[in-house]
């Protein structure tokens, strides 16, 4: 299997995803109708979703200590932007306090002193758990309507996230990875890649993170025709 460093070309760009995506929905024309993000955090990157023009942003976040900041975000950066409303009658903004999962049901979140890796899964050495939590678990298929993007940050759970989505639904999924598993029993790049593969995916653009082994992964749709130089 080829890793995503080579088939993103000689070296890999070091990146965040949210400052290529637009120029990715670009090259290969795809509207910016809705997106799911899975682990949307404190709302981070809601600004940068706003900027490439998503009408309808599905934000999932399990843990509840980060709501309160990301309604904050959805308000400043989303509510007063001005975008049209989204298609099919769909809310342009819904968050749902729950973690994405292969079926609907109630699971433990591990957080870490580092929350941002907090995880469905046990982390392995030398992270430590600082608190667990019994959150909702809800695939994305139930709360996909009116998306055509995902973005997944689960910290290992990855493929726990695709197996519960519709993907002949969606167009463009952006998928945080690692080269090897940091929690037990977690997905790695390649267990991401095999699954989209065996979909019909097609890798488009990988960007790693400063952080080592860790690479932002976007595969394009069977649906999507191939962009010349994409």
């Amino acid at each position: 299997m080829t890793p995503p460093e080579q088939e993103a070309g000689p070296s890999l760009e070091t990146a965040r995803w949210e400052r290529r995506l637009p120029g990715l929905l670009g090259r290969l024309e795809l509207p910016a109708e809705g997106v799911v993000q899975v682990g949307a955090h404190t709302g981070q990157e809601v600004e940068a979703l706003t900027r490439c023009g998503f009408r309808r942003l599905v934000m999932m976040e399990p843990n509840r200590d980060h709501i309160p900041a990301l309604e904050r975000q959805l308000r400043r950066h989303h509510l007063g932007a001005g975008l049209p409303d989204p298609a099919g009658g769909h809310p342009p903004r819904e968050v749902v306090v729950a973690a994405a999962g292969r079926d609907r049901g109630e699971a433990t979140l591990h957080v870490t002193e580092y929350d941002q890796q907090a995880s469905m899964l046990p982390p392995l050495l030398p992270m430590a758990v600082v608190r667990q939590d019994t959150v909702a678990v809800i695939p994305v298929r139930e709360v996909q309507h009116g998306c055509d993007v995902l973005i997944v940050d689960a910290q290992g759970a990855e493929l726990d996230v695709l197996v519960g989505t519709d993907l002949d639904r969606l167009r463009l999924a952006v998928i945080e990875g690692s080269t090897f598993a940091r929690y037990s029993g977690g997905s790695t790049l390649d267990s991401i890649a095999e699954h989209m593969r065996s979909h019909g995916w097609r890798q488009v653009a990988a960007w790693a993170h400063v952080r080592p082994h860790v690479v932002d992964v976007a595969w394009a749709a069977p649906s999507l025709d191939r962009v010349s130089g994409v």
